[in-house]
């Protein structure tokens, strides 16, 4: 056997500084302190309570978050490879790797940043992750298990803040296993910290043994005594961020969706191997081997053991609620919700990672703001019509323009933005005739994101790359150009937040036959910015019967509450092997205004729209995306092999037992 990864180093090599302030944790690469010439190891590391906590700090360092640029694609969030986003970028991942169908094996293992796959199995970046190099799991892992291992022998801690590190260091742990199993299904599973050059030998682990063991650590988790419910509020503002028993109950509620859904959990495996080079490939690497309804049952119980947990601790954990019964106060809730860190009031956050910001302040840089540029000015992550529509009427019902599309099919000149579930605003920039005061956006007080319109002619807010679907993003950027509402020491962006876990109920309960109890759930989460209840305002689907209907519902209302948040749209159709909707052409929107005469006016001219004229009436056409077209739209190019990414050639030739997903 090859030692187990090369990439575990010396512990006497990692260093950190941790600096506890008010509204922050500050992690780094590095992890302690020393004068010059003493030697860090890990009788230093556990010698000293702060130098303890430090090293659990740099494990948080390397939580999930999509927008840093160690788990983008070259300057693409995963976002754009579901039906929602799309990267416009030539030199990005998508465009280069994914689009055209020529991801590689070793798409993962550049060290120089240019990474071209969404996840990494083990390669650790060259860069630094205070930059937000990509870090291996396995790295965490070790961090973790290490402390796990060790944090008895700190004599200057208690014996309850040791509980509380050991829960938060199982939960981070759980949660690395999580990202690479729904990247990769069935892991090599690390159970304690290797000693550098000890020999891995238990090879790679089936999808059901690595989903038992991701479960084992939360419940180790739980059963810390030490491990808190929630961070009291007299410190949440210097520890918003930390985990607690909450994050461990509602991650593996999340756990077990995507375990219950049918990429795993299923009759057949959703690929099989044509040949196994090396013997030890097994589908059940990547399938349960069988389906078995009752793990639906299991993700249920999960959920209402959370709710049950939160209502023992006074239901803590609530949505936040809007101020007004207004889009105003609709929006700024769902902003709130989304967006900012929990404070003494806002408690909506169950997991959530706090992004490193740049490497210069404001400018060009690895971290929010190198994110934030690039998808504004490079058109990194463009919102599709597909996306417009997913999102429904103010009143509660679903998208109803089905045949709007092309000249002459809207003689009445209806407005299909005005009147919309007040998300949609918060999510892209479309035509709108009055922004609520506190949402104007470039100091507008409107905004006429048409052809010939405000965006489109002004390229020191947008250029065309960033509105080249015909529409802008606006989630995370808010109005980038507003300056001090781009608040960066305020954002943590959500791995798990309450609204989730109400849909993570209402499709356990569709599963399990509660359809009415599923829509209780759903409009929860719906009815905190004003929508009616979705059966109600949308008959025709029978949805307190007809199930299938009602996941594909439940599907929707993810992508518009959570979606572009932890890239949970593209996972909802890989768990669900959405093929369907990986292999639809993707479209923009053109909107056109027309004159008193019912025409078109002319591209190429400018049509901005002026306070005080009346509101235009418009035509629409809907052309299907052309640049970046990718190869799973041609008819017959699609292969299951897409629903998980290769793992590291590299890797694999190490020898200790890792083995390829089928098809690559």
């Amino acid at each position: 056997m090859k030692k187990i990864f090369n990439y575990i180093l010396a512990l006497g090599m990692t260093s950190c500084i941790f600096t506890a302030c008010v509204d922050d944790i500050n992690v780094g690469n590095a992890f302690l302190e020393k004068a010059p010439g003493v030697e860090v190891n890990i009788d230093t590391v556990f010698n000293k309570a702060e130098y303890t906590r430090n090293f659990l700090w740099s494990a948080y360092g390397q939580l999930y978050c999509t927008y840093t640029s160690g788990n983008m694609m070259n300057g693409a969030p995963i976002d754009v490879l579901s039906d929602s986003y799309h990267c416009y970028v030539g030199w990005g991942g998508p465009i280069q790797s994914y689009y055209p169908g020529n991801l590689t094996e070793n798409a993962q293992d550049t060290e120089d940043g240019n990474f071209q796959g969404k996840f990494s199995y083990s390669t650790k970046s060259g860069l630094d992750s205070d930059a937000g190099g990509r870090v291996s799991i396995y790295e965490t892992v070790r961090k973790c298990w290490q402390i796990i291992e060790n944090i008895e022998r700190v004599p200057d801690m208690s014996d309850t803040e040791k509980s509380r590190l050991r829960g938060e260091a199982y939960t981070i742990m759980a949660s690395r296993y999580f990202d690479a199993f729904r990247n990769f299904g069935g892991l090599c599973l690390v159970k304690k910290a290797y000693e550098v050059g000890e020999t891995f030998t238990e090879g790679r682990s089936t999808a059901w043994q690595t989903v038992e063991f991701i479960d084992s650590l939360i419940q180790c988790a739980i059963n810390e005594p030490g491990y808190i419910w929630n961070i009291p509020n007299a410190d949440i503002g210097q520890w918003s961020g930390r985990l607690t028993r909450a994050s461990a109950r509602a991650l593996r509620a999340k756990v077990w969706m995507f375990a219950a859904s049918p990429l795993f959990n299923n009759n057949e495996p959703y690929l099989t191997y044509t040949k196994k080079p090396t013997g030890l490939e097994s589908e059940e690497h990547i399938w349960f081997g069988k389906e078995d309804p009752s793990l639906w049952s299991r993700c249920l119980q999960y959920c209402n053991e959370f709710f049950d947990d939160n209502a023992a601790n006074g239901n803590y954990y609530q949505l936040v609620q809007p101020e007004s019964q207004d889009e105003a106060g609709y929006r700024m809730a769902y902003r709130r919700a989304y967006r900012y860190r929990n404070n003494e009031t806002r408690h909506e956050k169950l997991f959530d990672a706090h992004p490193t910001l740049t490497l210069s302040d404001g400018g060009w840089g690895w971290g929010w703001r190198g994110f934030a540029l690039d998808c504004l000015r490079q058109g990194g992550a463009v919102p599709t019509n597909e996306l417009m529509e997913c999102f429904g009427m103010q009143d509660g019902r679903n998208f109803p323009y089905s045949d709007i599309y092309g000249r002459g099919k809207n003689p009445d000149g209806i407005d299909i933005f005005a009147n919309r579930d007040p998300r949609l605003y918060e999510t892209m920039v479309v035509p709108q005739q009055s922004l609520p005061a506190g949402f104007d956006y470039a100091g507008m007080t409107y905004m006429d994101s048409w052809v010939g319109g405000f965006l489109e002619k002004n390229s020191n807010v947008n250029n065309k790359d960033d509105v080249a679907s015909g529409y802008s993003k606006f989630k995370w950027l808010l109005d980038y150009w507003g300056g001090n509402r781009y608040d960066d020491d305020l954002i943590g962006v959500p791995y798990i937040r309450l609204a989730e876990m109400y849909l993570i109920r209402a499709e356990a309960k569709a599963e399990t036959g509660d359809l009415r109890g599923a829509l209780d759930d759903i409009h929860v989460v719906r009815s905190r910015v004003g929508l009616g209840r979705l059966e109600t305002m949308n008959p025709e689907l029978n949805l307190t019967s007809n199930k299938e209907n009602l996941i594909n519902e439940i599907l929707r209302e993810r992508n518009c509450e959570i979606g572009a948040e932890c890239g949970d749209r593209l996972y909802d159709m890989v768990r669900r092997k959405r093929q369907d909707l990986f292999t639809k052409p993707l479209h923009e929107i053109r909107i056109y205004c027309l004159d008193a005469n019912g025409n078109r006016l002319d591209d190429g001219e400018d049509h901005q729209y002026k306070a005080g004229q009346p509101w235009p009436k418009f035509e629409y056409e809907k052309p299907e995306i052309v640049v970046g077209h990718r190869r799973w739209w041609d008819p017959g190019y699609w292969t299951n092999k897409w629903y998980l990414d290769p793992v590291s050639r590299i890797e694999i030739q190490k020898g200790y037992g890792l083995t390829q997903n089928p098809g690559w």
